[in-house]
C-alpha cells in the first residue's frame, strides 16, 4: 500500500509537468493575448517544479538529490510573480506589469534564482540537508533559514494577490467573464495548499510535498477556462480598456468626486481646459477649483472660464456613482461646453430685438407714406403701385407677428389643461374669416364626436390659425373655400384642413417635411413652419397631401397630452 502511495506521488508529480508542457503549447497560439506570455512562462514554471520534484522522489544519491531540490525551487519561486504578472495584464493593469512594480515582483525570484544555484557555497536557504524516506519514497528534510523562508512565502503572497486580481474581477464585470476567473483563480488553491504542511513543518508526514501531485487539479480547472470557455478569446482588458478610453478620451472635462464633493479623479479634458495639476488637485473640493455656478434648486448648473481672452460656457451634468453593491460612493461631474450655442441665442435675441422694434417701425413708416402717396396722385399707376408696397408691408407685418407670437409662446412653459377643440377650431376660423371676407371657412364637426382635449390651447390657436390662413392666402381665387373637420379616433383627435386651391408648390412643402431650409429648398413664409413647430410642441404628428383639388393638411394629437397644468391652476383658484 505504501509502494502504491508513493507512486501515485510520482506518476502525479511527472502527469502534471508533462500536462503543464501540453497545456504551454496550447496557449502558445494566444500568445499575442493581454497576459497570455507571462502565464505560459508560470506554466512552463509549474513543469519545471513538477517534473523535477517527480524525479527526486527516485534519486537517493545525496549530492544529486540537494541540486534537484534547488532546480525544483527554481520552478517553484518563478511560479507565484509569473502568475502575478499574468493577473495584472489579463485584468487590464498592464501598465503594471511592464514598469516598476513588475520588476519588483521579478526581482523576489531573480535573486531567490541565483541563491538556489549556488546553494552549494552557502547556507542561506537551508542547513542540515539529509534523505528523510517515506513511502519508500527519497523525500528530504532540511532546515529552512529566513532567507528561505521570506523567498517562499514572498512567491505564496504573489499568487495570492494574482487570485485577489481575478476575484476583483469577478465581482466588478459579472458573469461575463466569472466561470474562466473562478476556475482560474481556484486553480491556485490546491497546489498552494500542499506546500503548506512542508513550509511550516505540521501533519504525520512534512517532508512530502504534495503541491506537484495537485498540480494535476490545476491543469484540470485550467483547461476548463483555457480549452472550454476560450478565456483568452475574450477577456477583461477589453472592458477596462473601454472604461477607461470612456473617461480619458472623451473631449468633455469630467471630475469624479467622493460623497463629501472631494475630487478623486479628473480626465485629460479637464486637466487641460482648467488648466490643472492632475495630481495636486486630488482630494480637493470641486467647488474650490471650478467656479460652478448654482441654479435655483440650489444643485451645480452651470461654469463659466475665461481662456485666452474669450469666456467658455459649460453646463453640468451629474450621475451617482455606485459600488458593485450598489451603495453611493460619490457622483461624476461632466461639462459640456455650449459657449456657441450661447452666443447663438444672443445672435438670435439681438435679431428678434430687430423683428420687434426696428421692423415693425419701418414698416409702419413704409405703410404711412404709401397711404399718403396713394392719396395725392390722380395716376392709376402710382395708385396701384402704392396699393401693393402697402399691402407687402403688411404681409411682413403680419410675418413679424406670427414669429413673435410663437417665440412668445415657446419661450413659456407649456400650459396644458381640457379644452373644447370645436370650440377653439370655430374661434380660430371665425378670426380668419374675418380677415379675409371674401373666403368662406366652413366647420364640420359630427353631433357624437368627443373633441375635449387636454392641451396648450395657445399654441393649438396658434397651429389652427397659421393653417387656415395659409390655404385662404395662397388660393387667388375670388372666393376661396376651406373646410376644417374634427374626427374622434378614440386615442387621438384630428383636425383635418382641407381647401379648393392649386396645392402647396414642393419648393414650400419639402423644407418643412425635410425640417431644414437650404438655398435651393427654402420657404417663402413662416405660417407652414409656425404649424410644424407648433404641432410637434404638442407631441402630434402633420401630414400634407395633394388631393388634385386642392391641399388636405391632417393634425393629429394625443387626447391625453401634458401634466394638465392649467386644471391643477383651476383646482387652486377654487
Amino acid at each position: 500500500m505504501l509502494v502504491g502511495i508513493g507512486g501515485l506521488v510520482v506518476g502525479s508529480s511527472v502527469s502534471a509537468g508533462v500536462g503543464a508542457l501540453a497545456l504551454a503549447g496550447y496557449l502558445y497560439r494566444h500568445r499575442e493575448s493581454p497576459g497570455v506570455p507571462w502565464f505560459i512562462a508560470s506554466v512552463l514554471a509549474v513543469s519545471l517544479w513538477c517534473l523535477t520534484y517527480g524525479v527526486a522522489l527516485l534519486v537517493t544519491d545525496l549530492p544529486l538529490r540537494e541540486h534537484l531540490t534547488a532546480l525544483w525551487l527554481v520552478g517553484g519561486i518563478w511560479t507565484g510573480p509569473l502568475f502575478l504578472l499574468f493577473a495584472l495584464a489579463y485584468t487590464g493593469r498592464t501598465a503594471l506589469a511592464r514598469n516598476w512594480p513588475g520588476l519588483a515582483v521579478l526581482s523576489v525570484p531573480v535573486v531567490g534564482s541565483g541563491l538556489l544555484l549556488t546553494h552549494s557555497g552557502h547556507s542561506l536557504l537551508w542547513t542540515g540537508f539529509r534523505l528523510d524516506p517515506v513511502f519508500r519514497l527519497a523525500t528530504a528534510s532540511y532546515a529552512l533559514q529566513p532567507v528561505g523562508y521570506a523567498m517562499l512565502v514572498l512567491t505564496l503572497l504573489s499568487a495570492g494577490v494574482g487570485v485577489l486580481l481575478l476575484v476583483e474581477t469577478v465581482v466588478s464585470y459579472g458573469p461575463l467573464y466569472r466561470g474562466e476567473a473562478i476556475a482560474v483563480a481556484l486553480s491556485v488553491v490546491p497546489p498552494a495548499a500542499g506546500s503548506l504542511p512542508w513550509l511550516f513543518g505540521f501533519g504525520p508526514y512534512p517532508q512530502l510535498i504534495l503541491s506537484p501531485a495537485l498540480f494535476c487539479l490545476h491543469l484540470m480547472l485550467d483547461g476548463y477556462a483555457f480549452v472550454e470557455k476560450d478565456m483568452f478569446e475574450t477577456n477583461p482588458t477589453t472592458r477596462r480598456a473601454a472604461e477607461r478610453s470612456a473617461v480619458d478620451d472623451i473631449p468633455t472635462p469630467l471630475f469624479a468626486l467622493d460623497r463629501a464633493d472631494r475630487v478623486v479623479t479628473v480626465n485629460d479634458a479637464a486637466v487641460e481646459i482648467f488648466d490643472l495639476d492632475r495630481g495636486a488637485v486630488l482630494g480637493d473640493p470641486f467647488e474650490a477649483i471650478v467656479p460652478v455656478e448654482s441654479g435655483p434648486d440650489s444643485g451645480w448648473e452651470s461654469v463659466t472660464i475665461t481662456s485666452a481672452g474669450r469666456e467658455r460656457q459649460f453646463t453640468v451634468a451629474t450621475a451617482a456613482l455606485t459600488d458593485p453593491a450598489g451603495t453611493e460612493v460619490g457622483q461624476t461631474v461632466v461639462l459640456q461646453e455650449v459657449t456657441q450655442e450661447h452666443e447663438r441665442k444672443q445672435r438670435l435675441d439681438v435679431l428678434n430685438r430687430v423683428i420687434r422694434h426696428n421692423l415693425r417701425n419701418e414698416m409702419t413708416v413704409i405703410m404711412g407714406h404709401a397711404d399718403m402717396v396713394a392719396e395725392r396722385t390722380d395716376d392709376p399707376e402710382v395708385r396701384a403701385s402704392a396699393a401693393t408696397i402697402g399691402e407687402s408691408a403688411d404681409r411682413l407685418l403680419a410675418t413679424g407677428d406670427k414669429a413673435r407670437e410663437f417665440e412668445r409662446i415657446r419661450g413659456s412653459q407649456t400650459r396644458t389643461r381640457s379644452v373644447d377643440v370645436s370650440r377653439l377650431v370655430a374661434d380660430a376660423a371665425a378670426d380668419i374669416g374675418a380677415e379675409f371676407p371674401e373666403a368662406t371657412v366652413d366647420v364640420d364637426i359630427h353631433q357624437r364626436v368627443e373633441t375635449a382635449l387636454r392641451t396648450d390651447p395657445r399654441v393649438l390657436t396658434l397651429v389652427v390659425s397659421s393653417l387656415v390662413e395659409n390655404a385662404v392666402a395662397h388660393n387667388h381665387t375670388d372666393s376661396p373655400h376651406v373646410r376644417v373637420a374634427l374626427a374622434d379616433l378614440g386615442d387621438a383627435l384630428e383636425i383635418r384642413i382641407s381647401d379648393d386651391g392649386p396645392g402647396i408648390e414642393a419648393h414650400e412643402l419639402t423644407p418643412i417635411q425635410d425640417g431644414t431650409e437650404t438655398e435651393l429648398q427654402h420657404s417663402t413664409g413662416i405660417g407652414l413652419w409656425v404649424a410644424s413647430w407648433g404641432v410637434t410642441m404638442l407631441g402630434g404628428d402633420l401630414e400634407f397631401t395633394d388631393t388634385g383639388d386642392g391641399t388636405e393638411v391632417v393634425v393629429t394629437l394625443d387626447t391625453d397630452f401634458g401634466p394638465g397644468d392649467g386644471d391643477a391652476e383651476k383646482a387652486t383658484a377654487k
